[in-house]
């Protein structure tokens, strides 16, 4: 059934990305030559990988392991997802005053973005998963099964999430609801051999040919469409947030350093709040997951961590709309040129950091991990980071914008593909030509830094 809503949102969302690409013609043909060329790339890639853990892909534990990372992820994505899907009143005051029911206003707002966005991830998320199964003794058809049991859990995310924003708004039956569900996902994961990965569990059983891919790929189907379902009926009879009350008294004035300045206002904001406890206790559990499977170390420490700086990503991603919203406060605010930028760039840095921080010293508690992998992590919270300020620059984070936020992410994404792809060309050349380890780290940060840093500066100046 067409919807004349879903269709006005998608042709704002494509008129808003031709103008970014006339903008900047050149940076948009090579991110769009790198996303059409990924799932090549990454088919190739994902059968090396299969061809490393071959060896043990027959074994319970390590097909678990292969379908928890992305599980895991996915979740972390969605449950942003969720977070972030704007209001009704995104819609402008005469639409969202309208007919169109709450569902479709959900379905126009997030999922039509979100699907539009998935054009993005999910092909190269398909033929990574084909390449990576086509080593193990499920074969293709299990990787396909792989792919949708990870596009499904989605949607498990963003319920969960709708679990804790209705929690923190007054609304205890659907957060009893949410945690009801949870533990029959356990339960139900139990009785068919693994209690995380819940219904999903024979998808596991057909990566080591113990089961039947199609059977696997037809639960995922079903399992991703009722939970998709679901959250469009939380998402839809979602209270609206309260506005926080003003302290009584007269506050004294003072003047905060930069940095802190720019950390107290992303702080104010309860999306990034939600986000960032999301982030750890996502990161936490897949601590938790993983020790529990007797997975070797540091793959405890990496599945944590990673899983928590994916969701703190998301106080990165918004800088680039809290510049474009409140540029003219910006640019008369009575400091040097670029400590703004400078500012924002520090304070969402240390934001991402900090989940990730304390999954990590959990982790480390829990299973051990040496400095090299503590290098890799913290080097990858900052290249994320970077890779989130330059995406939500090129298409700020609008809160009143008709699913903007979902645009931003779609670009987060693509810009993290085309990212990985140099890092991966750059990198070896420069150890091949006897540079050491650290100096390349070093210069992949300074140069990631200095390009979000330059992005944000032009997005200050120019607006939106």
């Amino acid at each position: 059934m067409r919807s004349t809503l879903c269709e006005a949102v998608a042709r704002c969302h494509l008129r808003r990305l031709r103008g970014v690409a006339a903008s900047a013609p050149l940076p948009a043909a090579i991110v769009a030559l790198v996303v059409v060329s990924a799932p090549v790339i990454l088919f190739r890639l994902g059968g090396v990988v299969g061809a490393d853990v071959a060896a043990g892909g027959g074994t319970a534990g390590v097909s678990e392991a292969l379908v928890l990372g992305p599980l895991l992820a996915a979740a972390v994505a969605g449950a942003a997802l969720a977070v972030a899907a704007p209001a009704r009143s995104a819609l402008g005051d005469q639409v969202a005053a309208g007919p169109p029911a709450a569902a479709v206003a959900v379905l126009a707002l997030a999922l039509v973005p979100a699907a539009a966005g998935s054009i993005v991830v999910v092909p190269s998320l398909f033929a990574a998963c084909i390449g990576l199964a086509r080593a193990l003794p499920g074969g293709a058809a299990a990787g396909v099964a792989l792919a949708a049991a990870t596009v499904a859990a989605v949607p498990a995310g963003a319920v969960v999430a709708e679990g804790g924003i209705g929690a923190g708004r007054k609304q205890r039956r659907r957060a009893l609801a949410v945690g009801v569900g949870v533990l029959g996902w356990l339960a139900l994961g139990l009785a068919l051999g693994s209690a995380p990965l819940g219904p999903l569990a024979p998808v596991a059983a057909a990566l080591r040919d113990a089961g039947s891919p199609s059977l696997a790929l037809g639960v995922s189907s079903a399992v991703g469409i009722g939970l998709a379902a679901a959250w469009v009926i939380l998402a839809a009879t979602r209270a609206e947030s309260r506005s926080p009350r003003r302290a009584a008294g007269r506050v004294g004035r003072r003047r905060l350093p930069a940095p802190l300045a720019a950390a107290v206002l992303l702080a104010r904001r309860g999306d990034l709040r939600l986000a960032t406890l999301g982030a750890a206790v996502f990161g936490l559990a897949g601590t938790a997951l993983a020790a529990a499977t007797d997975a070797p170390p540091p793959a405890p420490f990496l599945l944590g961590t990673t899983t928590a700086l994916l969701g703190s990503l998301l106080c990165p991603l918004v800088v680039g709309g809290v510049l474009a919203d409140g540029r003219w406060l910006w640019r008369s605010a009575p400091v040097q040129r670029g400590t703004i930028a400078r500012s924002f760039t520090f304070a969402s840095i240390v934001a991402a950091a900090l989940p990730t921080a304390f999954v990590g010293g959990v982790a480390l508690v829990v299973s051990g991990g040496g400095a090299r992998i503590l290098g890799v992590v913290a080097t990858l919270v900052v290249v994320g980071s970077c890779v989130a300020l330059l995406a939500g620059a090129l298409l700020p984070w609008r809160g009143a914008g008709a699913g903007d936020q979902m645009t931003t992410i779609a670009a987060f994404a693509a810009i993290a593909i085309a990212a990985s792809f140099v890092v991966g060309l750059v990198a070896p050349r420069l150890v091949s030509l006897g540079v050491p380890d650290a100096v390349i780290v070093v210069a992949l940060c300074v140069a990631f830094v200095a390009t979000a840093l330059t992005a944000l500066d032009r997005r200050l100046g120019a607006g939106c």
